[in-house]
């Protein structure tokens, strides 16, 4: 996950340097070419460009999957497929997408994360609602909620491109069977399955814990301070941030954060269950800790269904995340997204709705191991990871971790600037306490007041300038 962490700060750096800037008026037209049916896909000419990252997996995906059947599907359709390659130092997607805009050569169509409510903010961002009323385009094929969370104000800004399922707990089977404890659960509702009760499996887990033999229990890994707040039943932030994406200031001390904090200090300092400072590694070469085999329970992104997929040298499976005051968690979900000045707005949608449909996502899927966000495109991946868990676990695990009532979109993707809280908070508030460097209140109570004003910084910075 801190490999996922440090792509995501480096690429959101790119806020703070760019400033707010003036925002568009509106993104886009009142209605889609000013046709009131969808055209013929067979006859639609012209060119669009795809911007995508770099990546050896999903840009193989796209040379051979996506692009060569849309060609099929649009014969007369040219997509230039235009993969990220930094031509500078400290470029990244992100900054060359932004470089891109304010040349006024925007890609017609990207996707692949980021702060994309900051897309939004800036009126980079076709509405596509007109397009989807013309068309009848159903949302309900994609997972359930998956669709809203690139709704703002009414308006639906992107359309599902990659889900990760969330927040999940990985676990290595084999250390679980070495020591005759059950697996756990996969159902969500299941109210045994507590922090304490993983804190004991935990115990039992760590073997020779700073030792270059050691086996560690737990990494708790629920990105912080929201994630781990949300399982205490509180918060890191206001609620004006949820709805707004800003808020004068945050609530990094309320006692939920500070349990929290004191929970993740405790498992390195006091119990010795998590790596801590200090201790030698115990990775094998170019190996994270888990699939090393030396690390027994993962609080983790969904990203590592894929991720982990390597690992053939012992089984492991994923859980539910344990039960505090509940188990909601942070999901990490990616749209395609039309851009308000695309030249070619029928040709760019024909191409969305390609991209997501269930035929195609099968095919991607397969090649990539990324889960469809169609879910009539599920069943290939089931059979993929059936190797690992039988497909009624991973059906109930998956769809439990997205459902509704406890899945909130990471605000990496839509608290604005979330880059810059997120490297305050590291340096000054995570980073001191997991270094067991004063308590946690000690140490939030200290930076609390510099995490607010940044936090009213960027409220200044936006409020009032962001798209009705």
């Amino acid at each position: 996950m801190e490999e996922r962490r440090l792509t995501i700060r480096r690429q959101l750096l790119t806020h703070a340097l760019l400033g707010a800037g003036a925002v568009a008026a509106a993104c886009g037209p009142a209605g889609p070419g000013g046709t009131s049916a969808p055209p013929n896909v067979k006859q639609l000419k012209g060119k669009i460009v795809f911007y995508t990252r770099g990546g050896d997996v999903e840009t193989r995906g796209q040379r051979e999957i996506l692009i060569p059947s849309f060609k099929q599907a649009a014969p007369n359709v040219e997509v230039e497929h235009a993969v990220f390659a930094a031509s500078a130092a400290d470029e990244t997607y992100i900054t060359k997408l932004y470089a891109m805009w304010s040349a006024g050569e925007p890609p017609d169509i990207w996707g692949f994360g980021g702060n994309y409510f900051t897309y939004w903010a800036r009126g980079m961002c076709q509405d596509l609602f007109p397009y989807i009323n013309r068309d009848k385009f159903d949302l309900n094929q994609f997972h359930k909620g998956l669709p809203e969370k690139f709704r703002v104000r009414g308006k639906q800004y992107g359309l599902p491109q990659l889900t990760t399922f969330g927040t999940l707990l990985f676990y290595n089977k084999k250390l679980f069977e070495e020591v005759g404890l059950k697996h756990p659960p996969v159902d969500w509702e299941d109210r045994s399955w507590t922090i304490d009760a993983m804190l004991e499996v935990a115990r039992k887990l760590t073997t020779n814990p700073g030792e270059t033999s050691a086996v560690y229990g737990i990494n708790f890994g629920p990105w912080m301070p929201h994630g781990g707040a949300w399982i205490w039943g509180g918060d890191a932030f206001l609620p004006e941030h949820y709805q707004n994406s800003i808020a004068p200031r945050t609530q990094i001390d309320s006692p939920e954060s500070i349990d929290v904090h004191q929970f993740a200090q405790d498992l390195r300092w006091k119990y010795h269950y998590a790596m801590r400072k200090g201790d030698p590694s115990v990775s094998q070469p170019g190996r994270g800790t888990f699939t090393s085999g030396r690390l027994a329970m993962d609080i983790n992104g969904g990203w590592n269904f894929w991720g982990y997929s390597i690992v053939e040298d012992f089984p492991w499976a994923a859980a539910a995340i344990p039960i505090k005051a509940s188990n909601k968690n942070p999901n990490y979900d990616d749209f395609w997204i039309m851009s308000s000045q695309s030249k070619n707005k029928d040709v760019t949608w024909e191409f969305m709705k390609h991209l997501t449909s269930a035929e195609v996502q099968s095919r991607y899927s397969e090649l990539t191991g990324t889960p469809p966000t169609n879910k009539n495109a599920m069943e290939t991946w089931y059979k993929k990871y059936e190797k690992f868990m039988s497909r009624a676990d991973l059906e109930k695990v998956t769809q439990g971790a997205i459902e509704p009532k406890r899945s909130i979109e990471s605000p990496d993707h839509t608290f604005l600037d979330f880059s810059r809280l997120d490297g305050y908070y590291n340096k000054e508030i995570r980073d001191p306490i997991y270094n067991n460097e004063g308590t946690p209140r000690e140490i939030i109570a200290r930076a609390k007041p510099g995490y607010d004003a940044l936090a009213k910084e960027i409220y200044d910075q936006w409020n009032g300038k962001l798209p009705s």
